[in-house]
């Protein structure tokens, strides 16, 4: 997130997400419906969908946090993208891993900090209410004062938009935001009816936009399944085959898995241990770029629920405690790669230096502890979700080695509300990578969805605010600060960097490099 949070979901930016060592942790699960007070399709509606595409397609996911408010908070990428775009029309989207057109025909920075934007006339939501330049306006207007601020939705914040025409909106920024065509494509574009604004309370539970879809309340059950119907007109039906879209929600990887392996979904995120034992001749798994950020999330580091993680030396003693290397290749299945930064190699701010700061060394890890007054170790409270277990359990034996004692707290459908309740000093996660300033803007800030205790540190936060507000070389300097200071503060426990994978039976396809949005599955021929 921006002063704001990024992800993967993005295909890149997963927040909580769905990728190869913990499966599916998304931030949240969205969807929509057609208008407020009118969710159902009608029957007449549904039968035409049915008659003109290609049925039912069914998909799993393993939390129940469901918002159907696309900028409230629990809200994130991959989410986002398989379940906003049912029911939301996006100004951009994900085409492979490019920004693509969508409700936006074109967008250009006219100034480092002016993007003009131009939309798709003609298009209405479900009420017949056009969507035009000024309910555009209203979003990002509404954006600003979301709360819980949703992943993207802190984007906005400082921003002027102004209506120069129906079909042409201006927005100015604070500082420059060259990602945010990207943030617009993965979950920070979704289009509410303005309507609905005006009681944004409904939209939890009701949505209201101009998508494909809309929700079924009827053939729904809150934190069990939510079914969408095909819209008998829609400006893009091609792009959407399927008449019907079913999110089945699921208490554990295992029943998860078994739902696929049986037929009962077509697709679903899927752990390396699922993966190698669910792919077969009718499920394949799609493998997704390796920018997925996987591990502990040491979020208290003032020190307020457990005093021990408000010393650096403490959160160090935990990064020379684990052994990166051994921990993937019990957890990643040949998926992941160890590593120790909040960006994966390659990217902006990877730098060997800093990723050779943290090498295993349980001696080192002991004499900090003691250093910080901590001889004994001490006893530490970890959120986790079955999803994530292997990759918890095998770290917690590291960190038991050296005296720390972490008791692991499952959680399978409230996970999403417990990570983002503030009330855990530490938690398993994952995170994307890309683009790099959204995704550390969203992991860093006070405010991100990324920080969910709200960490600062006059160092980070400064190094953070240069990341946000230049460009070029100074912009690169910032980045190269900003991580080697997270790193050397110790804020995260990361193990190392995965894949997305995602799993479908052998009728489906699916656009993995996008993180498998709702408008890539196809049947497969």
């Amino acid at each position: 997130m921006k002063r704001q949070l990024k992800r993967p979901l993005s295909a890149g930016r997963l927040a909580i997400v769905a990728t190869a060592v913990l499966g599916a942790l998304p931030i949240g699960l969205i969807a929509t419906s057609r208008a407020a007070g009118a969710a159902d399709a009608s029957v007449a509606d549904a039968a035409s969908a049915k008659a003109a595409t290609a049925g039912t397609l069914s998909l799993g996911f393993e939390f129940s946090s469901v918002n159907f408010n696309p900028w409230e908070a629990p809200n994130g990428d991959n989410a986002s993208l398989q379940l906003s775009g049912a029911v939301y029309d996006s100004l951009t989207q994900l085409v492979g891993t490019k920004v693509a057109p969508d409700l936006a025909t074109s967008w250009s920075f006219t100034t480092p900090t002016t993007l003009v934007i131009h939309l798709r006339p003609g298009v209405t939501f479900s009420d017949g209410t056009p969507l035009n330049a000024a309910a555009v306006k209203a979003n990002f207007d509404y954006a600003k004062t979301a709360s819980p601020a949703g992943q993207l939705a802190p984007a906005f914040a400082g921003s002027t938009s102004t209506v120069v025409n129906a079909t042409t909106l201006q927005l100015t920024l604070p500082a420059p935001n060259p990602d945010l065509p990207y943030d617009l494509a993965t979950g920070g574009g979704f289009i509410v009816n303005p309507k609905a604004l005006a009681n944004p309370g409904q939209l939890t539970t009701t949505p209201n936009g101009s998508g494909p879809y809309t929700l079924s309340t009827s053939a729904s059950v809150p934190g069990q399944q939510y079914t969408f119907v095909k819209k008998a007109s829609y400006w893009n039906a091609k792009s959407y085959p399927y008449g019907t879209i079913v999110l089945k929600i699921f208490a554990s990887p295992q029943a998860q898995d078994d739902a696929l392996r049986s037929g009962q979904i077509q697709g679903a995120s899927v752990t390396p241990t699922s993966a190698l034992t669910d792919q077969s001749s009718t499920v394949r798994i799609r493998q997704g770029p390796k920018n997925g950020l996987i591990g502990i999330w040491l979020t208290d580091r003032a020190g307020t629920i457990n005093k021990a993680l408000g010393n650096v030396k403490v959160r160090q003693a935990f990064n020379y405690a684990i052994n990166r290397p051994a921990i993937i290749k019990a957890a990643g299945g040949g998926y992941s790669a160890p590593g120790s930064l909040v960006v994966a190699p390659g990217e902006p701010g990877y730098t060997a230096k800093a990723a050779s700061l943290y090498t295993y060394n349980p001696s080192k890890a002991k004499k900090l502890l003691a250093a910080a007054g901590y001889p004994h170790g001490f006893t530490l409270q970890l959120l986790s979700t079955p999803s994530g277990d292997t990759l918890v359990q095998a770290t917690a034996g590291y960190l038991r080695a050296v005296g720390i004692n972490v008791q692991i707290s499952d959680h399978s459908t409230d996970f999403v509300t417990q990570a983002l309740s503030g009330k855990w000093a530490a938690l398993v996660f994952e995170w994307g990578t890309t683009p790099s300033v959204t995704s550390l803007s969203g992991l860093i800030s006070p405010t991100g969805i990324g920080n969910p205790n709200h960490s600062t540190d006059p160092t980070i936060d400064a190094l953070l605010t240069k990341t946000e507000t230049t460009t070029g070389a100074p912009q690169s300097a910032a980045i190269d600060g900003l991580v080697s200071a997270i790193n050397q503060q110790g804020w995260f426990l990361l193990a190392g960097y995965s894949e997305l994978l995602y799993a479908t039976s052998a009728t489906v396809t699916c656009g993995i490099s996008s993180g498998c949005p709702l408008s890539t599955f196809r049947p497969a021929r």
